[in-house]
């Protein structure tokens, strides 16, 4: 990709004003940012954000007053906790502060009694919505603008969903270990002019500092305004959604390189994803422990449906005893395949399985390599194409621990749970389904389907074509069954299920070639009974 010096530092110089200049000349609208609710059959959590700071906030649910919880240091950000609750019972909620009644009412339901029976549930599932408002370089566009974004939610939402699924990197702000990203890695100029750039429009991380009470504070908050507040706001204030973590989150690419490893995360990277899920999503409910809450939890509808979420990233391993998720969460894992009394069970991870890109931390040793190398190859991510993928060349420092894991779980999966079973996942830019039949040596008499949900916020540079040279494709050491083509598209999922079957939609809404126009708006569906 050949930029040219002049124009590309008018349109950074533009682009950074503009950005100042607006915030300086924005008017106060709804005081509301945003609002964004995870339920159980018994419990509600949500968080709230304000565009002024409050002494308090209350949230009354039918009339009875919740206090909120302040997560930042100024009294922007609150958290509301309220358990005891009716199953299957709509409420009506209302926030206030100290002078009354803030913005509208709005309903909420629970879901129904763990126990109960429900004849149907629909859940809208996605990946990787996060990135700033349309960033990119003149000729590359890094990510969709909001505008984009907001219609496939709002697609996905025209489908009443009873509740959401966001499947990791509601974040992008890859920092590398330093203090704000920079990028550019090959040219001197365009990593200093990029880094310039990002100081200016958020500022810079202190990484001996703590995040909340600091200067780091109000960087992690325009970050997370911008990627999280302004895109969602209030539509999903009426629809359960369960944020599951994946890599950026934790404001890191996952990068194993000769000059650095960045996961498993530094001290900074986990205060870093744990402040941002603290001030804009809920926690995750039935996880193995309150400790493991932001990567770690369950989605329960009755006796009809139950997924175990799980971040692939945050808590890897290296090393003898290499994992991708500690063993308490293996464990938990284990005993949720085997004693789930739901008619479909899920499981989600945050990385896929049953693909590939070629990335560093993946289930799968394959990598992008020359055809015909066996050595050991560095996958640098925007580093152009470079071959074909391959098991024969050694991929940098991955861990066979890793894979020894993913064929842990699937013979589970595979054997022990003897009903509906399946597995949806994201953080690999594109939308597809397989059927996985063989595993190294493990055959699955009966397949297990496998889909990818589709992203949100893709564009022109964050393809894998485009990052790594090479689409999304089987892994070396799978056999699989094609059920609908891998395509690189921005999308999102419908899963419905009954008694008697369970049902996915994967709606294809473009966005691979900026030349079509297209605006976030539905292109295709396809559909299959899993």
């Amino acid at each position: 990709m050949k930029i040219q010096r002049r124009p590309f530092l008018k349109w950074l110089t533009a682009s950074a004003s503009l950005t100042l200049w607006g915030k300086a000349l924005a008017t106060p609208g709804d005081d509301i940012r945003h609002i964004l609710p995870t339920v159980t059959d018994t419990a509600f959590s949500i968080s709230v954000s304000v565009g002024q700071p409050r002494n308090a906030l209350q949230l009354s649910i039918d009339g009875n007053e919740v206090p909120g919880t302040r997560m930042d240091s100024k009294g922007r950000f609150w958290s509301f906790q309220a358990g005891g609750l009716k199953s299957s019972t709509r409420y009506e909620l209302q926030l206030s502060d100290e002078d009354g009644a803030l913005g509208q009412s709005w309903p909420l339901r629970t879901f129904p009694d763990r126990n109960a029976e429900p004849e149907t549930f629909k859940l809208m599932t996605y990946t990787c919505a996060g990135g700033g408002d349309g960033v990119g370089l003149p000729s590359k566009q890094f990510f969709k603008p909001h505008i984009f974004r907001q219609n496939l939610f709002e697609a996905g939402l025209n489908e009443k969903p009873d509740a959401v699924i966001a499947i990791g990197d509601h974040i992008y702000y890859d920092l590398r270990g330093e203090e704000h990203p920079a990028i550019g890695r090959t040219s001197k100029w365009l990593k200093y002019l990029s880094g310039w750039y990002f100081s200016l429009r958020y500022g810079s991380f202190d990484r001996s500092a703590p995040m909340i009470g600091t200067d780091n504070e109000d960087v992690l908050i325009r970050i997370g305004d911008e990627q999280i507040a302004d895109l969602y706001g209030t539509r999903f204030k009426s629809t359960p959604i369960y944020f599951l973590p994946d890599d950026h989150d934790y404001f890191e690419n996952d990068d194993a390189e000769p000059d650095i490893v960045t996961f498993p995360p530094d001290k900074f990277s986990r205060a870093a994803q744990q402040a941002i899920a603290d001030l804009y999503y809920p926690t995750l409910p039935e996880s193995p422990g309150p400790e493991w809450n932001r990567a770690f939890g369950t989605l329960r509808y009755g006796r009809l449906f139950e997924a175990s979420l799980f971040d692939c990233a945050g808590h890897l391993t290296v090393g003898d005893e290499a994992k991708l998720i500690p063993q308490a969460a293996e464990d938990w894992l284990t005993s949720r395949i085997k004693n789930s009394p739901a008619t479909h069970y899920a499981m989600v991870p945050s990385h896929p399985l049953g693909w590939t890109a070629g990335k560093w931390r993946e289930w799968y040793p394959d990598v992008v390599a020359p055809e015909g190398f066996t050595g050991v190859v560095t996958n640098e991510l925007m580093s152009g194409p470079q071959g074909q993928m391959t098991t024969a060349a050694q991929k940098y420092f991955w861990q066979k621990g890793w894979w020894e894991q993913h064929q842990r779980l699937l013979e589970t999966l595979a054997k022990v749970r003897q009903g509906s079973r399946m597995i949806f996942s994201g953080d690999i830019h594109a939308q597809g389904a397989v059927e996985i039949r063989k595993s190294g040596e493990l055959v699955l008499e009966k397949p297990i389907t496998s889909i990818l949900v589709g992203p949100v916020s893709t564009s022109d540079a964050t393809w894998p074509s485009a990052a790594r040279g090479i689409a999304a494709a089987e892994p070396g050491w799978l056999a699989t069954k094609e059920v609908i083509a891998t395509r690189e598209v921005n999308g999102f999922t419908i899963f419905e299920f009954e008694a008697s079957t369970a049902r996915a939609r994967l709606f294809d809404c473009g966005g691979y070639d900026r030349s079509k126009g297209e605006d976030g708006r539905v292109q295709n569906v396809d559909d299959i009974v899993i």
